[in-house]
């Protein structure tokens, strides 16, 4: 037996006897893996003939999944923070083989590269990473969305309109917009300073020169603890943080007091822009690294001037994150100014973030996801639901603890470029020499956010001309990518109107926002317009098809609407009707006759407007239907919109604009077979000659219809047969066949029939598909043709074959004889 003593010391591993007792480890490890080879394949079998040998073989099993066990148990306690990993046991056998991987592999894997990770740790190998990530579950709470938002919190219908209460009436006319503050906080130089810098003052825009606090914004100082690497302050937790509701003037005092004495503040805003023409806001958030505050801006509007004594602090750090709106806001509504902004978003694209927005950061560094179904809620809502508190609360609670983490990236980046001899650190930034290298990546934020304080609230024009401007009607239509109402475009015909239509609705939606201090897509929705100008309505039941619900504001203003679309109608056809018409040669052939008569259509506009008959039309044909009679002249339909509920007139219209005119040439045809008693023969073969120069014309000529009690038979010497069967349609020439003896006399081969006539086609005689049905001994066929018609060899009316089968169709089947 061993000396106890010994084997107490043996248990003591040190540095000295490490190496020792690694080898006794491997050469133990090595000697029973080489005796568990020598146990025979069949052992099953041993341990049927052998007792004593099958028992000390589960005793020494049970010893080995208990020391087993033990190790394993010991394994996962070396990371705590892996919590239910490690705790498989292997019981019996049938465990070691099908999860020796997954309990024991996985876990080996997972030790051997924690200890490697705390080699390098401890030799000095790798660094901390410069972007520190908190993975701290408990320091927030984390939202996740439930379904889509209520209507009512979305859009509050019914709310009144808050800002008929303000004191200051907003104004949505195109008055240019100056700064009109009082008294200017921390200032450098007085109010109205007229400062120049001839560095910049080329580029600077108007507005931008009108800036109150430009100059202080250009000379600022800040403070040595904005580039100076400290650990970040994890803020209060979330649930267990009160905020403070601010809506009256002595608890917007209390929270100023507050603010004075803090270092960083951070600030957000909630926007409503959906019914109002150009937006206002309703809430300001605000918090420090002990409290937060909600600012009802609906009731304390005029009175918060007072904050500028905090926000043009340049010793206090104003935190924001995608502040060009938030800053244009605040001037617009509240006239407040920011001196010294850092932008969170500037400094995410600085670091190169894969993404830039505030819920990105908050998920990065806070392990916090917002809830971002409030982010178009109606923020005018009174009082707000807990859920869109939280979530306004939420935008700046953490916003601080962001910026220590983004801050010190920054400086460890710049540190890193430093020290790696990297010579091109962002050139374009406005930093200079003499700052530290460190300094270069925070010093590039602050410029790129002194750019974005610098912005200056601009009204935005209605240009009707040009149509460009965020609300122009070109923007729109170049967003909608509708090519022929764009600004550029030189359609002409119904495109050209179709423009005119759409140009004359919006600008008419832009006026009727203003006056009703409504958003213009409240007033009418962008698809509806493009809807309205491609398919003008012509009364107020056509344009109230249009919509599937009409907006509130049209329901009161339709009819105003409906007079713009037929006032942009009537211009745009006047202005083509004062446009000169093209010149028609005279015609001396009826081909060209026709020609022209096709070349001179009636446009596509031709609905809008009426089509002068021809001067040498026809006395038969007409300018309007027999029908209507006179009730709509055709040459006062241009007029068709001057009554708004005359719609028979319209129809009326646009029966009569659709009229085909017979041409001209046709009236010596027209007028013989008008004259049914009077007609000689050489009327008949001048007839007949005029026909024959018809049906050889390529053009097809509609023939007015004569009733079958008028028409003139014309008989011809021979011809006349009782009982014949009149076919419609030209007549069907012999097939020409060629005799072998027979020449005629210029020793081409003669063909039969050669000297016979072809009689040319009667048209008075046929009967006509309006004529009455005719009497039974006249319609009688013979039985041969009868069965020939049935056979498919003649067509039911005229002289025409059947239409061939089509390829799919089933020719024969079952030739086989299969079935019977």
């Amino acid at each position: 037996m061993a000396n106890p003593t010994t084997a107490q010391d043996s248990l003591l591993v040190t540095s000295a006897t490490f190496d020792e007792l690694n080898s006794q480890f491997q050469s133990t490890a090595l000697k029973a893996t080489r005796n568990s080879m020598l146990l025979p394949s069949d052992i099953n079998f041993h341990r049927t003939m052998d007792a004593e040998f099958s028992k000390d073989l589960d005793v020494f099993s049970s010893r080995v999944l208990s020391v087993a066990n033990k190790l394993l148990n010991l394994a996962s306690t070396a990371d705590p923070s892996a919590k239910g990993k490690g705790k498989g046991k292997l019981e019996s056998e049938d465990d070691v083989v099908d999860n020796f991987h997954s309990v024991v592999v996985d876990l080996m894997d997972q030790m051997m590269e924690k200890t490697d990770m705390s080699l390098d740790e401890f030799l000095g190998r790798n660094k901390a990473p410069a972007i520190a990530i908190n993975m701290n579950a408990t320091m927030a709470k984390k939202t996740k969305a439930k379904g889509a938002l209520d209507p009512v919190i979305q859009h509050a219908s019914h709310l009144p309109k808050p800002q008929l209460k303000f004191k200051r009436k907003i104004e949505n006319n195109d008055a240019p917009w100056y700064p009109t503050l009082s008294h200017k906080y921390n200032a450098q130089v007085p109010l109205g300073y007229n400062y120049h810098d001839s560095d910049t003052d080329m580029e600077a825009d108007d507005l931008i020169k009108h800036h109150p606090y430009r100059y202080e914004i250009a000379h600022i100082s800040y403070p040595s603890r904005m580039f100076e690497s400290t650990p970040p302050i994890p803020p209060t937790p979330f649930e267990s943080t009160t905020f403070k509701w601010v809506n009256t003037i002595s608890e917007l005092e209390s929270m100023l007091d507050e603010l004075r004495k803090a270092t960083e503040i951070a600030v957000d805003l909630e926007h409503h822009s959906y019914r109002t023409y150009a937006g206002f806001l309703c809430l300001m958030q605000i918090s420090t690294r002990q409290q937060d505050w909600i600012v009802d801006l609906l009731v304390l509007r005029e009175e918060l001037a007072v904050l500028n004594e905090v926000f043009t602090d340049p010793k206090i750090t104003k935190v924001l994150h995608g502040a060009e709106s938030d800053i244009v806001w605040l001037q617009q509504d509240l006239e407040l100014y920011i001196v010294n902004l850092f932008d969170t978003f500037h400094a995410s694209k600085a670091l190169g973030f894969p993404r830039h927005g505030l819920a990105h950061l908050l998920e990065m560094y806070c392990d916090f996801t917002p809830d971002k179904r409030y982010q178009l809620a109606d923020w005018r809502i009174r009082p707000l639901p807990e859920e869109m508190l939280d979530y306004a609360r939420s935008d700046t609670h953490f916003l601080l603890y962001i910026f220590d983490n983004l801050r010190n990236a920054l400086l460890d980046r710049a540190q890193s470029q430093s020290s790696m001899a990297v010579d091109d650190i962002n050139d374009s930034a406005s930093t200079s020499n003499s700052y530290p290298p460190a300094q270069s990546l925070v010093r590039e934020v602050l410029a790129k956010s002194e750019e974005t304080s610098l912005r200056v609230y601009e009204k935005e024009y209605y240009d009707v001309d040009g149509g460009t401007g965020g609300n122009g009607w070109d923007t729109l239509a170049k967003k909608w990518n509708k090519i022929n109402l764009y600004a550029t475009s030189t359609t002409t015909g119904i495109p050209a109107m179709q423009r005119d239509i759409y140009r004359t609705i919006h600008s008419w939606r832009d006026r009727v926002a203003r006056e009703e201090d409504e958003s213009t897509r409240y007033v009418l929705p962008n698809h509806y317009i493009f809807q309205l100008a491609e398919q003008p309505p012509a009364d107020m039941a056509a344009m109230l098809r249009i919509f599937n619900f009409v907006p509130p504001v049209l329901r009161r203003r339709a009819k105003e609407l409906l007079d713009v679309i037929r006032e942009a109608v009537r211009k745009h056809l006047s202005s083509e009707q004062e446009k000169p018409p093209p010149d028609v040669p005279a015609a001396d052939s009826i081909e060209e006759t026709i020609d022209v008569q096709q070349e001179s259509l009636p446009s596509p506009l031709s609905k809008y407007r009426s089509i002068k008959p021809l001067e040498n039309q026809s006395t038969i044909s007409a300018p309007q239907s027999a029908l209507f009679g006179r009730t709509m002249p055709l040459a006062h339909s241009q007029n068709s919109f001057a009554s708004p509920l005359d719609r028979f007139a319209e129809v009326v219209a646009r029966i009569h604009s659709t009229l085909v005119i017979a041409p001209s040439s046709l009236k010596a045809s027209v007028q013989h077979a008008a004259d049914t008693t009077q007609a000689s023969s050489v009327e008949q073969s001048t007839t007949m000659d005029t026909e024959e120069n018809i049906l050889s014309s390529s053009a097809q000529v509609e023939m007015p219809f004569v009733p079958a009690s008028q028409r003139a038979v014309k008989s011809r010497a021979g011809s006349t047969v009782d009982d014949a069967i009149v076919m419609v349609g030209q007549t069907r020439r012999k097939k020409r066949k060629r005799t072998k003896d027979a020449k005629s006399g210029d020793g081409t081969p003669k063909t039969e029939n050669e000297d016979e006539e072809t009689a040319p086609f009667d048209f008075d005689s046929a009967p006509n598909i309006l004529d009455d049905a005719p009497a039974a001994e006249q319609s009688a066929i013979p039985r041969k043709k009868a069965k020939q018609a049935k056979a498919g060899g003649r067509g039911f009316y005229g002289d025409f074959p059947a239409p061939p089968k089509a390829h799919s169709e089933l020719k024969s089947g079952n030739k086989s004889h299969t079935f019977k």
